[in-house]
C-alpha cells in the first residue's frame, strides 16, 4: 500500500512525495498539460518569436502570442500561468525546472539516463536515514542526458567535453547561483553524472528562533558568546541535514561584532556578510588557465590569502573537509577566533577523522578547538533538531591524546554559570553579567 506523505504545489506543478509498503519514499510531479505547452512552445518557438515582432519580444508579448497559436492548434484556451511557466521551463531547464523551483530540493543527482533523484529537507528531517528518493522525471536516452549536461554547463558559462571531462561551477545568480558538478561519460562509466547542489535559502534564523524551537538554550548561546568574544573556536558538528550551517549563520549575524574584521571562506556561497560590514567572503572557483594548464583553488588556499589579508579577528569557513583544517589551526595559533561546520555524528568521531589521512591534524592541533559543538536529531514532540552535546576537547601530553570535558548533555537544565564552570581551558572567571547584556545589546540593535 503506498502512503501520501506530503502534498503541495511548486509553480503549476503538484509534487506528491509517497512512501510504498517496502519503506522507499518517491518524488512525483504532476504537470502534463504544461510539459505538453512546453514541447508545443518549443517546436513552435521560432513562430512565436516572429508573431510577437512590433508588440515587443518581452515575456509577456511572448506569452500572448504562444496562447493566440496554442488556442488555435489545440482548440481551446490554456491558462496564462501555464503558458508562462512553460515558457519559463524552456528558456531555462525544461523538465527539471521544478525541481530547480522546489525549496525543499536541496540536492538533485543524475546519473546517466534514467530517473532522476533528489535530496528532500522534508524527508530527511523526518527520517534522517534517508538520502535520495527517486523522482517520476526521466531521461529517455544519452542523446537527452548529454543535451542537459551540455545546458548546464552553458548556462554556467562552462564547456565539458573530453579535453574538459570534469566540471565544478555555479549557476548565475538569477538562476539560484547553485553548485553544479558534471562529469564526461568517458570517466564516469560510460553515463555520466549531473549534480545540483542547491544553495540554501537567504532567509536568515536568527540565534531567538532557534531557542524558541529548541534547537539550544539561552545559556548555551551565553557560553557560544563568551568563548567568540575571547576570540575562541568553535567546531560544529553533525549529520548531513542537522542544521550545521544554519547554526553557523546564526553565530555568525547574531554574535559576532559586525566591526571585526572576519573572512568567510566556503566552496557553495551561502553565507553573505552583512550589509555594512567589513567583512569578505571568499569562494573557491575551480580553476583558472594559465599557459595552456590550470591552478587548482582550493579553501586551503584561500584561506592562506585570508590570513596574509588584513583580516585578524575571525576565519570562518563554511564547511571543513581536508587541509584547510591545518591553515585554519595555523589561524588559531596566531591569536585568531575560528568557526567552522565538519560532517559527523559525535565529538569523538570528529576527533577520529580530523587526525586521521587527509587532514592529519596532532591532537595538540584539535585541542586548539575551545568547543565542539553537536548537532543531531532529537525525539521529542516530533523530530527535530538540537545540539545533542558541547565538549572542550582537552590535549593529554602524556598520551599524546585528546580527551573530551563534557560541558553539556541534551535534556540536562544547565545554566549558564555551570557550563562556564565546567570549561578547563578558558578562564573561569564568571563574565554572565557582560555577556548577558552584550547578548540582549545584539539582539535589541538587530531586531
Amino acid at each position: 500500500m503506498t502512503e501520501i506523505i506530503v502534498e503541495y504545489r511548486v509553480g503549476t506543478a503538484k509534487v506528491t512525495i509517497t512512501k510504498d509498503a517496502e519503506g522507499s519514499f518517491q518524488y512525483i510531479v504532476r504537470e502534463q498539460e504544461v510539459e505538453d505547452v512546453r514541447k508545443e512552445i518549443r517546436k513552435n518557438i521560432e513562430v512565436i518569436i516572429m508573431g510577437s515582432e512590433g508588440s515587443g519580444n518581452d515575456m509577456y508579448s511572448l506569452v500572448k502570442t504562444a496562447i493566440r497559436l496554442l488556442k488555435m492548434r489545440k482548440k481551446r484556451k490554456l491558462p496564462e500561468a501555464n503558458v508562462a511557466y512553460a515558457f519559463r521551463k524552456e528558456l531555462k531547464y525544461k523538465k527539471l525546472q521544478v525541481l530547480i523551483d522546489d525549496p525543499h530540493v536541496e540536492d538533485i543527482s543524475i546519473v546517466g539516463p534514467g530517473n532522476v533523484w533528489v535530496r528532500h529537507s522534508y524527508i530527511v528531517s523526518r527520517n534522517p536515514q534517508a538520502d535520495y528518493i527517486k523522482t517520476n522525471i526521466v531521461l529517455k536516452d544519452m542523446f537527452e542526458f548529454l543535451e542537459y549536461m551540455n545546458l548546464f554547463a552553458e548556462k554556467a558559462g562552462k564547456l565539458i567535453s573530453r579535453a574538459t571531462p570534469i566540471i565544478d561551477a555555479n549557476l548565475p545568480e538569477s538562476d539560484g547561483g547553485h553548485r553544479i558538478h558534471l562529469v564526461h561519460p568517458d570517466i564516469a562509466d560510460g553515463k555520466g553524472e549531473i549534480v545540483i547542489r542547491k544553495k540554501k535559502s537567504s532567509t536568515l534564523v536568527r540565534v531567538k528562533e532557534l531557542v524558541s524551537n529548541g534547537m539550544l538554550t539561552r545559556d548555551i548561546v551565553l557560553l557560544l558568546q563568551d568563548i567568540i568574544m575571547k576570540r575562541g573556536s568553535i567546531l560544529i558538528v553533525g549529520p548531513p541535514g542537522s542544521g550545521k550551517t544554519t547554526l553557523l549563520r546564526a553565530i555568525l549575524y547574531d554574535l559576532i561584532p559586525r566591526d571585526w574584521k572576519v573572512a568567510i571562506i566556503e566552496d557553495t556561497p551561502e553565507i553573505d556578510p552583512p550589509q555594512g560590514s567589513c567583512w569578505v567572503r571568499y569562494v573557491t572557483p575551480m580553476y583558472r588557465i594559465t599557459n595552456g594548464g590550470s591552478i587548482e583553488f582550493d579553501q586551503m588556499t584561500l584561506t592562506k590569502a585570508a590570513l596574509r589579508s588584513s583580516v585578524n579577528r575571525f576565519i570562518v569557513i563554511g564547511e571543513t573537509r581536508g587541509a584547510e583544517a591545518r591553515v585554519l589551526v595555523q589561524a588559531m595559533n596566531m591569536g585568531m577566533g575560528g568557526l567552522t561546520t565538519f560532517h559527523g555524528g559525535s565529538a569523538e568521531e570528529a576527533i577520529m577523522r580530523l587526525t586521521s589521512p587527509p587532514i592529519n591534524l596532532t591532537a595538540q592541533q584539535v585541542a586548539m578547538f575551545n568547543l565542539i559543538v553537536t548537532l543531531n536529531y532529537v525525539v521529542e514532540n516530533g523530530l527535530r533538531r538540537a545540539v545533542v552535546a558541547i565538549d572542550e576537547p582537552i590535549y593529554d601530553k602524556d598520551e599524546d591524546s585528546v580527551v573530551l570535558n563534557n560541558i553539556y548533555e541534551y535534556g540536562e537544565n544547565a545554566t549558564y554559570d555551570i557550563l562556564l564552570s565546567r570549561l578547563q581551558k578558558i578562564s573561569g572567571v564568571n563574565l554572565s553579567k557582560s555577556a548577558v547584556n552584550l547578548y540582549a545589546k545584539v539582539n535589541k540593535a538587530r531586531r
